[in-house]
């Protein structure tokens, strides 16, 4: 289990976040077991460390938000109340559930990625056929996590339809993204009347934060022009793309979308204030038209390390973050998307 560093702010929500959210599958998965009259087979399927994880996960939420440990199996009743209602599920005699998380080794299978829950329905031919569920656990309002990936690979893995094209902009982006840093670290070491030689050393680590948020104003303008400076390259790189060939562009997209595979049932569970303020279940076809011509690819904002890509019915947005430290050249592009209108439906 991961250590926590209680001074880290950062650190402890990123376990927060992680730890709610394996803890909400697992009870989202075991309600659905108990609705459908199948939550032994449910437990007996469970590994045999799962317990163990549990009990992490529980403490670890106990400790930092407790209010949020009483209200989990409520939200959870919930959510799966909508689910057990989904008329996928309406034949619940041959239903029964099985939590994935991230308990399996997913040898980088797009489909087990996204997957959280497996419903197995029992056919009349005595086959099973398998539905995957990507539950997701999202504040009122909020865009929703659906893809988190390294930036040093992020052009080459999800746009590889443009093969040798794909390979390029990321070689192109990969030296963007060091030139942009060595900026980054000679501004910073200036303001400490020092010489930057290629990385963040002692001379820094030992006086200075290397998390972002605890900077002072000035130097935290500096990292965020970085992340800037670097957004608007993956802007402009994924813009050159879309127009190479929109349609490969739009299909590409769809996997960011959290739909890397058609199969995907999308539950997502928005919260307000510890309650349960609506559920959308979504499948492939609920949100993609097919049409490569819905799709609007807007700008960055100023000063803001994201932007969006517009669909007809949701909205789609790319974000440069650092890993955890600044200190280091390594970003992750986050995914997330939102619904568009008044409501989520």
């Amino acid at each position: 289990m991961k250590k926590i560093d209680q001074n880290n702010q950062l650190q402890i929500e990123s376990l927060l976040n992680e730890c709610k959210g394996n803890l909400f599958e697992f009870l989202v998965a075991q309600t659905l077991s108990r609705r459908f009259k199948k939550e032994d087979v449910f437990l007996l399927n469970l590994p045999r460390d799962f317990r163990g994880r549990l009990q992490f996960y529980e403490e670890t939420i106990r400790q930092f938000d407790s209010e949020l440990l009483k209200n989990l199996p409520l939200l959870a009743e919930k959510a799966a109340s909508e689910i057990e209602n989904h008329p996928i599920f309406k034949n619940k005699s041959q239903f029964s559930f099985t939590v994935i998380g991230k308990m399996v080794a997913t040898n980088d299978n797009e489909l087990w990625n996204e997957t959280d829950i497996v419903a197995l329905e029992e056919l009349s031919s005595g086959e099973t056929k398998k539905h995957f569920i990507s539950l997701k656990l999202t504040k009122d309002h909020s865009y929703t996590n659906t893809k988190s990936a390294g930036i040093k690979s992020f052009i080459e893995k999800y746009f590889a339809l443009f093969g040798n094209h794909a390979a390029a902009f990321q070689k192109k982006l990969n030296e963007e993204v060091d030139e942009s840093f060595h900026m980054m670290g000679h501004k910073l070491y200036s303001m400490i009347d020092q010489e930057f030689k290629g990385s963040f050393d002692t001379r820094w680590s030992n006086d200075h934060t290397e998390l972002p948020g605890e900077l002072p104003p000035e130097m935290r303008e500096v990292v965020h022009a970085n992340y800037f400076r670097v957004g608007i390259k993956v802007r402009e790189y994924l813009g050159e793309l879309y127009k190479l060939d929109p349609h490969k562009f739009y299909l590409c997209l769809h996997a960011l979308c959290g739909f890397g595979n058609q199969d995907i049932i999308q539950v997502s569970c928005f919260h307000q204030n510890k309650e349960l303020k609506d559920i959308l279940i979504k499948t492939h076809s609920d949100l993609f038209s097919g049409d490569h011509n819905e799709i609007v690819v807007k700008e960055l904002s100023p000063g803001v390390a994201s932007f969006d890509i517009s669909f007809k019915k949701f909205v789609l947005q790319i974000r440069v973050k650092p890993m955890n430290k600044f200190t280091t050249a390594a970003y992750k592009i986050n995914c997330s998307i939102k619904m568009k209108g008044d409501s989520h439906a």
